[in-house]
C-alpha cells in the first residue's frame, strides 16, 4: 500500500514536471515568435528608410545616395553630369517655387530617357542630374544618347502647367566613359565645360592633370609649412544635452595662416583634406591632431570626440600610433574618448571595422557613427555594430523644418536608435525652431552654431 501511494505521489510530480515543461516550452515558443516578428517589423522599417533615403523628395529620381550604391560594385560605368544654366537666373526670375517646378519638368525628361536607352536617372543637388549607364552600352550607341541629350537640351522651352508659363532651358554637359572615379571625373568635365563655354565635354586625363597637380602643389605647400610651424590645430564644437548643457566636444582639424592683410584666418580639411592623401601627409595632420586632443582631454571633465576614418582603421601605422596614445591614458580618461567612424566612408570590410570597435570599446572608449542618413545607411549592420551614438547628418537636419521627407527620415533614425539604446546626435543646430523641433522629436544631443561655433577653447 505504501508503495502504491509513493509510486502515485512520484507519477503526480512527472505529470507536473512534464506541464511544467510543456509551458516552459511554450513560453519559449512565444518569445521565439515574438522576437522573429520583432525582427521581422524591424526588417521591414529599415526597408522603409533606406528606400526613403535614396529617393529625391521633389523629382521622384534617384538620389546621390542611390547613385553612390548603384556605382560601387559596378564594373563599367559611364555617367553624364547636368548642370541647368543660369539657374540662379530663373529662381530670381521666376520665384523659388516657379525653379522648382523646373527642376520637376526636367526630372520627367530624363525618365524618358531612363526608357529609351536603358539608363538611370538621378538628381544629385540643386539643378544637378545624372545619367548612368552601367550596362556598358555600346560606343556608337553612346555617342547617339550623348547626340540626344545635348539636342534635346539645346535652348529647351519647357512648359509649367500650374504657372501656365514655358521657361527657356538650356544644360552644360560633363561626361565620363569608363574611368575609376566617374562622379569626380565627370564633375571636373562638367567644371571644365562651363568654364570654356562648351556645350559638353568628355572628361580625359590631361584636363584633370593641370588642375589637379597646381590644387596638389598649393596645399602640399601650405601643408608642409603648417606642420613644420605648429599651425595645426585642433578647434573644438560643443556638443548640448536636452538640458543645454555641454556634455561633449567634437575635434575639428585647421590649419592656421596669414592672408594678404597680415590677419589671421583658419583653412577648414574641406581645402585641404583630399590632398593630403595625395601628397602622403595626412598621416602627419592625423598625428598631430590626435596628439593635441589628448593632451586637451586633461583639461576638461567632458567628453571629446575625434573623426576615425576607414583609412585610418586599416592603417597599420596609425592603429600603432593610437595605441601608443592609449596606453598613456588613465582608464577614467579613455572613458571620455569618442570615435566618430563616418557612416559615409566607403567600408570594405565590416569584420575589420567590428574588429576595432570591440578592442577600442574594451578600452572603455565610445563609438559614434557620424554623418549618418547620408551614405549606405546600412541598419542591419548597425544592429551588429551597436555604437554608442548615431549623428544625424546636417543635410536631414538643415530644412527639417519645412521638408517632410527630411522629418520622417529622422523621426524613423530616432525611433530605431530607441529601440537598440543608441543616443542620437543632430549635426546643424542653426536655429531654435530647429532645435525646439528636434527636442519635441525626442533626440538626445543637439550641435550646431546656433548653440555654440567651433573654437580654440574648451572648458
Amino acid at each position: 500500500m505504501w508503495n502504491l501511494v509513493k509510486e502515485l505521489e512520484n507519477y503526480k510530480i512527472l505529470i507536473f514536471l512534464l506541464i511544467l515543461l510543456g509551458i516552459s516550452i511554450l513560453i519559449i515558443y512565444l518569445l521565439a515568435k515574438a522576437k522573429k516578428r520583432c525582427e521581422e517589423e524591424v526588417v521591414q522599417k529599415v526597408k522603409e528608410i533606406e528606400e526613403k533615403l535614396s529617393v529625391d523628395k521633389l523629382t521622384g529620381l534617384k538620389n546621390r545616395v542611390a547613385l553612390d550604391n548603384d556605382i560601387k560594385n559596378a564594373e563599367f560605368v559611364s555617367i553624364a553630369l547636368l548642370d541647368l544654366d543660369s539657374f540662379g537666373d530663373i529662381n530670381e526670375l521666376y520665384g523659388f517655387v516657379s525653379a522648382e517646378l523646373v527642376l520637376v519638368e526636367v526630372a520627367k525628361i530624363l525618365k524618358e530617357f531612363e526608357k529609351n536607352y536603358n539608363v538611370s536617372a538621378y538628381r544629385l543637388s540643386g539643378d544637378i542630374f545624372c545619367l548612368l549607364d552601367k550596362d556598358n552600352m555600346p560606343f556608337f550607341q553612346f555617342e547617339l544618347f550623348i547626340e540626344d541629350l545635348i539636342l534635346t537640351f539645346k535652348n529647351k522651352l519647357v512648359h509649367i502647367d500650374k504657372l501656365g508659363i514655358d521657361v527657356l532651358i538650356s544644360m552644360t554637359l560633363g561626361i565620363s566613359i569608363v574611368q575609376e572615379e566617374p562622379v569626380r571625373t565627370a564633375a571636373i568635365a562638367l567644371k571644365k565645360a562651363k568654364k570654356t563655354n562648351q556645350r559638353f565635354l568628355v572628361y580625359n586625363n590631361e584636363i584633370d592633370t593641370k588642375e589637379v597637380v597646381k590644387k596638389s602643389i598649393y596645399w602640399r605647400e601650405k601643408i608642409q609649412k603648417a606642420i613644420l610651424e605648429n599651425n595645426v590645430i585642433p578647434f573644438y564644437q560643443p556638443i548640448f544635452d536636452r538640458n543645454k548643457e555641454i556634455v561633449k566636444y567634437e575635434t575639428l582639424m585647421r590649419i592656421r595662416d596669414i592672408d594678404e592683410n597680415e590677419k589671421v584666418i583658419y583653412f577648414t580639411p574641406n581645402l585641404f583634406l583630399s590632398v593630403s592623401f595625395k601628397t602622403k601627409q595626412y598621416l602627419q595632420l592625423s598625428h598631430i591632431i590626435i596628439s593635441k586632443t589628448f593632451d586637451n582631454l586633461l583639461k576638461t571633465k567632458k567628453q571629446i570626440s575625434l573623426n576615425i576614418s576607414f583609412k585610418d582603421i586599416l592603417n597599420n601605422e596609425f592603429i600603432e600610433f593610437l595605441d601608443n596614445k592609449m596606453d598613456r591614458l588613465e582608464k577614467k580618461d579613455k572613458q571620455r574618448i569618442i570615435f566618430e567612424i563616418l557612416e559615409s566612408d566607403y567600408i570594405s570590410d565590416y569584420e575589420h571595422l567590428e574588429e576595432f570597435i570591440s578592442k577600442y570599446k574594451k578600452h572603455g572608449v565610445k563609438i559614434a557613427i557620424d554623418d549618418f542618413g547620408t551614405g549606405y545607411s546600412n541598419f542591419i549592420r548597425i544592429m551588429r555594430i551597436r555604437p554608442d551614438y548615431l549623428k544625424i547628418d546636417s543635410s536631414l537636419i538643415k530644412y527639417i523644418d519645412i521638408d517632410k521627407n527630411s522629418y520622417e527620415i529622422v523621426k524613423s533614425i530616432i525611433a530605431f536608435s530607441k529601440a537598440l539604446n543608441i543616443k542620437t546626435i543632430a549635426e546643424y543646430v542653426h536655429t531654435k525652431e530647429i532645435l525646439d523641433l528636434l527636442l519635441e522629436m525626442g533626440v538626445d544631443e543637439f550641435q550646431g552654431f546656433y548653440l555654440g561655433e567651433p573654437s580654440l577653447n574648451i572648458e
